[in-house]
């Protein structure tokens, strides 16, 4: 194969790269999990980090980019048990601060918390990264303190507007316990989940899929 050949094969290899990314790309407005998180400050603490965020306490589960985040947060509460399902960050501490990992570079528009009944986030920062260097503040919100109720009893969802493009988002979190109950003296986390944005439609990647196709065409053409 010659080089010029070489050069078409690139560009063809290109535009079938861009189908197949209308097949895996997140459906917008599906809901989906970090794949990792790190405990900044406030920690180890008690639990493990990773319940945040791979469904354990959640009264059902959902699949990840492609459930509606619409349709499946606000009938879905969290466990108000804590062994596997919830972390706490160490006891006597009022601030904490956790990075969760989207695992690549994701769009998303709305942010799910299942905010921990006993102790919870008072104020929440939050900041989003594409290097997990640089932040860039998205602004603060004030979870909804769940009470601990006698019985017990799981706990919904707050769903807060803010979106970025970013690969980390990082949770600068103060004012823990929340005054009710406030029981134990850290914050702490139930669930985390995320709304993805809406990407280009696959009509509009499809077009410019047949341009690179196009384009190897017409250099094949000047070759000849």
């Amino acid at each position: 194969m010659n080089k010029k050949l070489s050069s078409t094969a690139v560009l063809l290899l290109g535009a079938l790269a861009l189908a197949g990314t209308v097949q895996n790309a997140t459906a917008a407005g599906a809901i989906f999990s970090a794949t990792g998180a790190t405990i900044n400050t406030g920690g180890p603490g008690s639990g493990s980090i990773a319940d945040t965020f791979n469904q354990a306490g959640l009264s059902v589960g959902y699949l990840s980019g492609v459930t509606s985040f619409d349709a499946y947060v606000p009938g879905t509460t969290h466990t108000y048990l804590f062994s596997g399902y919830e972390w706490f960050g160490n006891s006597g501490t009022d601030s904490a601060s956790v990075t969760y990992d989207l695992g690549s570079v994701r769009s998303f528009d709305r942010l799910a918390l299942w905010n921990e009944e006993s102790s919870g986030i008072g104020l929440l920062d939050l900041w989003a990264s594409i290097d997990g260097i640089t932040f860039t503040s998205l602004g603060s919100v004030i979870p909804f303190d769940n009470p601990l109720d006698s019985p017990p009893a799981d706990y919904p969802a707050d769903v807060f507007s803010v979106g970025a493009t970013a690969r980390y988002v990082r949770f600068d979190m103060s004012r823990c316990p929340q005054s009710n109950p406030g029981s134990y003296p850290s914050c702490a986390i139930g669930e985390v989940a995320f709304r993805s944005a809406d990407v280009p439609e696959p009509a509009m990647l499809g077009l410019l899929g047949l341009g690179l196709v196009g384009l190897v065409g017409s250099r094949r053409r000047k070759a000849a």
